[in-house]
């Protein structure tokens, strides 16, 4: 297991996008495919996520977001987030996971969007491609940067807790030794 501080890990910076961007080209819905791979001691594995958003986090659904982390932690996070509606979803063949969280930001040379699950996709790490479930590993999330014609990389926790702190206030503890890469991240033409 990992501890790492994300920056925009559920984003709670604010000003995720100007109202023109927004408006011209950012807009949901919109679909992601992203090859996600992952290595440690023993194994490799490589797969492709599709991952869908509908819409993205207002500022208040954030603060609410940050709110719930700060008081309970990352346990008080995931109910919160089970009570969330749907922003999207995560599909990884023939199964789907579904989007509870999801906020873009802009950056210099496009934009970051961060999508959180309100359940673990998969554990990865012990040497086994589906390792041992643990307790309060209840989360997974992507983070991806992509440039402004949709194409980037990014990383994945499958199975995650968070709690508050950090340069962001937000700090993740990924059950993976290694994270999981996301190379050739691109959109999707709807």
């Amino acid at each position: 297991m990992r501890l790492l501080t994300v920056l925009i890990m559920i984003n709670m910076l604010p000003s995720p996008m100007s109202p023109a961007q927004d408006k011209n080209r950012n807009k949901p819905p919109e679909t992601f495919s992203a090859n996600a791979h992952v290595k440690d001691d023993a194994a490799a594995a490589a797969t492709t996520l599709r991952i869908h958003i509908e819409r993205y986090a207002s500022d208040e659904e954030r603060d609410k977001a940050l709110q719930a982390l700060k008081t309970g932690g990352s346990s008080a996070l995931s109910a919160s987030l089970r009570n969330a509606p749907s922003y999207g979803y995560i599909e990884v063949g023939k199964q789907k996971w579904t989007i509870r969280y999801a906020r873009q930001q802009s950056t210099p040379k496009g934009r970051t969007i961060v999508a959180v699950t309100d359940q673990p996709m998969a554990f990865i790490g012990g040497a086994k491609v589906n390792a041992k479930p643990r307790e309060g590993y209840d989360l997974a999330l992507v983070q991806f940067d992509v440039d402004d014609v949709g194409l980037g990389s990014g990383t994945m926790a499958a199975a995650a807790r968070v709690k508050a702190g950090g340069p962001a206030g937000v700090e993740v503890d990924d059950y993976a030794s290694e994270p999981i890469k996301l190379v050739t991240v691109r959109k999707l033409l709807q």
